[in-house]
């Protein structure tokens, strides 16, 4: 779940932090983003969902994905995190309302889990769907996005009604006793400070087949916090034009360069990124022109910094970083990075990293 209001960027500066407070470096934690610590700062930095997968993936195997992980990265985030979405949801005048708000934005702006709801006469269903997730990270992002979705933006966003009701519903979550352990107790953990503490109430079943909240219908009329529909209805549009218009936004170089980050293995040519972004190659290249690179400039940016990451940080052998940058043999990569470098890639293997600082206090 991961959309605009710089959440992604924030997604993963969140992610490295928590590493290095584990003691893992900030390189390590950054490998094949093509990103640097530094770069998250910037005002107008926009990543791509396979950024912060990739962010996600070097701090779970780092760390080897224990329980609670997931847990540990949402707890850095506030409702300030997911812009005028809370206060969306907050003046809405019901909870069926803020229900509408919540799902239409997180499904046009969600990457990793898909969110669908369905009504009988009598329930409601929310489905949490994220087969589909690389399966080594699959747990840690279910995790992680769970205490995001109910600890950061719905149960902070309940009337006291809403709270007293929770007893009505039932949470099953796809993890184990562990980690559904970790869920609740990074959700108790986020709402605190909250007088009427929902999690006393809110039941959660774990080792369930799917991820789906359960409640009754009627649920949907109780009030919310502070209803203003007029308010609550700006707030909607302007979230889902943020959403919209990310589509569309941004450098062609960043565009292009997240592409090439996805799919460098199977080295996308000029004229297949094109049609992908619905333009012909020429438009592509004069464009590209404009902003002061071309596509080869492109490629060999993302193959160069890549290899670095794939060499010194996750010492791959010179074989395998040459198939996934897509290169047809060893040695043609060799070539390409001895002429980038100066230094043949076998130089650049077993490097000693600075160790991360760590407070000694």
């Amino acid at each position: 779940m991961s959309w605009d209001f710089r959440r992604g960027v924030v997604g993963i500066r969140h992610m490295v932090q928590v590493g290095i407070d584990h003691g893992i470096s900030e390189r390590r934690l950054l490998a094949s983003t093509g990103l640097l610590l530094a770069d998250l700062d910037a005002a107008d930095l926009e990543v791509e969902a396979v950024q912060e997968l990739s962010a996600a993936r070097n701090l779970v195997q780092a760390l080897a994905d224990p329980p609670g992980l997931g847990a540990e990265v949402a707890m850095r985030f506030s409702l300030a995190n997911f812009g005028l979405l809370g206060f969306a949801m907050l003046s809405s005048p019901t909870a069926g309302d803020a229900l509408r708000i919540a799902l239409r934005t997180l499904r046009i702006g969600n990457r990793f889990i898909d969110i669908t709801a369905g009504l009988t006469q009598t329930t409601g269903r929310i489905t949490f769907q994220h087969k589909d997730l690389p399966a080594d990270v699959r747990a840690f992002l279910l995790e992680r996005d769970l205490v995001l979705i109910f600890g950061v933006i719905v149960l902070r966003c309940l009337s006291p009604q809403l709270v007293h009701r929770l007893g009505d519903t039932r949470l099953e979550l796809a993890l184990p006793d562990d980690r559904t352990a970790k869920v609740i107790d990074g959700m108790t953990t986020m709402l605190a400070d909250l007088a009427h503490d929902p999690m006393r109430r809110f039941r959660i079943v774990a080792n369930r087949p799917t991820t789906e909240l359960t409640f009754p219908l009627d649920l949907l009329a109780e009030p919310m916090s502070m209803p203003d529909p007029a308010t609550a209805a700006l707030c909607e549009q302007h979230c889902l034009d943020l959403l919209r218009n990310r589509l569309d936004r941004g450098p062609l170089a960043a565009r292009i360069r997240a592409i090439l980050l996805h799919e460098i293995h199977t080295a996308p040519t000029a004229i297949e990124i094109a049609a992908r972004l619905n333009m012909d190659r020429r438009t592509l290249h004069r464009r590209l022109t404009e902003e002061g690179t071309n596509f080869r400039n492109l490629q060999e940016q993302t193959r160069h910094a890549l290899a670095i990451d794939m060499l010194e940080t996750l010492d791959l052998t010179v074989k395998e970083t040459a198939t996934r940058l897509g290169y047809t043999s060893a040695a043609a990569f060799s070539r390409s990075f001895t002429r980038w470098t100066g230094t043949p890639p076998s130089a650049h293997r077993h490097r000693e990293l600075t160790p991360p600082i760590t407070d000694p206090s």
